[in-house]
């Protein structure tokens, strides 16, 4: 289960639609299809709030996979200093494809120096932005293989307030070939991507206190 940080808040909402009087006969309407229980983490420290579905993502605070260094960041080395806020890993993910969205943050003077600069294995033609709660952000694709190890990564940095913010959505795995019998990823790469990009609609900045 994820932890909580200094700041951090994590709450429940079970979002149910009510059903009320029909009209002209006395009884109720057939109440509309209750939306998904949403979980809301909010960190008033770092003013961002994040708000994703119960079901379909787990929050983990472990490393996954031949990469990840549980940084940060995906691309921070040991010495390079920030705070993991959230790890959200889609439903199904296991050793052979893993998804994760992952929220960082950092005041230290080197990162923010460097914040808005592509990683180390950036794809230089993949530079460009996009606009989160009406901020502007660097974006860019980023990958690694190795001993038939995987990662891919889809980047996001903005520099706000003295603060880093690093969105990271991370495909990472092993090459499904290596084992007899061949084992089947829990989802293809793109679905993964796709389904991470999707959770990016409930990020948003807060007040911060």
């Amino acid at each position: 289960m994820l932890g909580l940080r200094a700041g951090v808040a994590v709450t429940t909402l079970a979002l149910l639609s009510g059903c009320g009087p029909g009209e002209g006969g006395g009884g109720f309407e057939t109440a509309a299809e209750a939306p998904a229980p949403q979980v809301v983490f909010r960190s008033e420290t770092y003013g961002v709030e994040m708000v994703y579905p119960e079901n379909g993502v787990q929050g983990s605070d472990d490393a996954t996979g031949y990469f990840d260094n549980a940084g940060w960041q995906v691309f921070a080395g040991p010495d390079q200093h920030g705070t993991r806020l959230l790890s959200l890993l889609l439903e199904g993910s296991n050793e052979i494809t893993t998804g994760e969205l992952r929220l960082g943050v950092s005041r230290n003077p080197e990162q923010l120096r460097q914040c808005t600069q592509p990683g180390p294995l950036a794809q230089t033609d993949t530079v460009s932005s996009a606009t989160f709660d009406d901020v502007e952000f660097t974006s860019y694709s980023a990958g690694d293989a190795a001993m038939n190890h995987y990662q891919k990564v889809h980047a996001f940095r903005t520099l706000r307030d003295d603060t880093c913010y690093a969105i990271d959505l991370i495909v990472r795995g092993t090459n499904p070939e290596v084992y007899d019998p061949p084992k089947t990823p829990p989802f293809a790469q793109d679905e993964a991507f796709h389904r991470l990009q999707a959770l990016l609609g409930g990020f948003s900045f807060i007040e911060r206190k």
